[in-house]
């Protein structure tokens, strides 16, 4: 069994290497440093005021520091709440029932029940915890260790807030540059199997991809939302917040463009024998002139999220879409040379409704989604 575990272990560190096994993420980094000067002024603060145990507020701080100011005052809350309860506990029972085995059950029982009901998160078994020690070392003991553990939550706090508070809105940016890459990618290879007629069980793999993508749209949102959850509390906020607004606009452009792009791969894969038709030769060419100029498009609106301030990515845009509108008007043409009740023919229509809707979607003028690309 170890030793099974140990070559699973290092199967994994071959695979990603060491340099990435032993590397630690910056937003991570900040987060150790702050616990650290949390926990230093935490234990110098509980001994200015004489605390017998200063260890206790250095405990507190480490415990609620997080990667953003709202979800550590909310873990400050949660640890104070906790360890005055449990204090709350181990005085009444210990008042009423004694200390007994039986008792210490009781107490813990309680405990963990109430931490639960109260939804204390990652500090609901602290009301037991507390209960316990003030039981066995004193009613004093849990007096000291709330005052304490509230100083320490209380320095993590301003420590969290006032020493670089992390916005997370570069990051949410980033993230949506690089769900235009892949889908930009995607698009491209799209075109490019068009134009030189589809092999078999590509159309397939495409979905495939694009399904993989909408799982990375997915992903990016989860990041836009904590840089929405970064700006609460803090005072970096202002500077950010019309940013984030623009880069959440963003973001549902790109899960609608992800949607249209799935629409029309599902629609090829239907016609996919079909799709190697030398009668649908210049169909699918003008298709894919249009997937190319959609790939330029979707890149350029994926790197103005990183990087708003370029302007040649919008000119690149602007000129895509004219090149993508002409595509469009002879995928038409072509289209009413084929037989209007075929079924082929209204996959390859549904198609091109799907692109005329991405082009909408990403057009940096006046498209769906123009805020998600203004110059602020």
């Amino acid at each position: 069994m170890i030793r099974r575990v140990l070559e699973e272990r290092t199967a994994r560190l071959r695979a990603i290497g060491l340099r990435e096994a032993l590397s630690i993420d910056p937003s991570t980094w900040r987060r150790m440093l702050k616990s650290t000067v949390a926990g230093t002024v935490a234990w110098e603060a509980a001994a200015l005021i004489h605390s017998p145990r200063p260890v206790l507020a250095s405990l507190g701080a480490v415990l609620v520091v997080q990667v953003t100011v709202r979800a550590t005052l909310w873990r400050s809350i949660q640890l104070t709440v906790a360890v005055t309860l449990g204090l709350a506990a181990s005085v009444l029972l210990g008042h009423v029932l004694g200390l007994h085995w039986w008792s210490v059950g009781i107490t813990i029982l309680g405990g963990l029940v109430v931490g639960e009901l109260l939804r204390l998160g990652p500090f609901s078994n602290q009301v037991a915890l507390s209960a316990l020690f003030a039981l066995s070392l004193g009613s004093a003991y849990g007096y000291q260790r709330m005052i304490d553990t509230a100083l320490g939550a209380g320095i993590g706090v301003l420590v969290n807030a006032l020493i670089a508070p992390p916005t997370y809105v570069q990051e949410a940016s980033r993230a949506l540059r690089r769900v235009g890459d892949a889908l930009g990618a995607l698009l491209a290879d799209i075109a490019a199997g068009l134009a030189m007629s589809p092999e078999p069980g590509m159309a397939q793999r495409w979905l495939t991809r694009a399904r993989e993508i909408a799982h990375t749209v997915q992903a990016a949102d989860a990041t836009v939302s904590k840089g929405e959850e970064s700006l609460r509390f803090n005072h970096r906020a202002r500077a950010e917040f019309e940013r984030l607004q623009r880069i959440g606009e963003a973001q549902l452009a790109f899960e609608h463009a992800v949607s249209q792009t799935r629409g029309m791969v599902r629609s090829m894969l239907e016609i996919d024998v079909q799709l190697r038709d030398p009668g649908l030769a210049p169909v699918l060419a003008a298709l894919a002139d249009l997937l190319r100029d959609l790939h330029v498009q979707v890149i350029a609106f994926g790197r103005l999220q990183e990087r708003p301030e370029l302007l040649e990515e919008r000119d690149k845009s602007v000129s895509a879409r004219q090149d993508a509108l002409a595509a469009r008007d002879r995928v038409a043409d072509s289209l009413r040379a084929l037989p209007a009740a075929d079924g082929t023919t209204r996959l390859l229509i549904s198609i091109l409704v799907d692109g005329e809707r991405l082009l909408r979607e990403l057009d940096v003028r006046g498209g769906a989604h123009v805020g998600g690309v203004s110059l602020a």
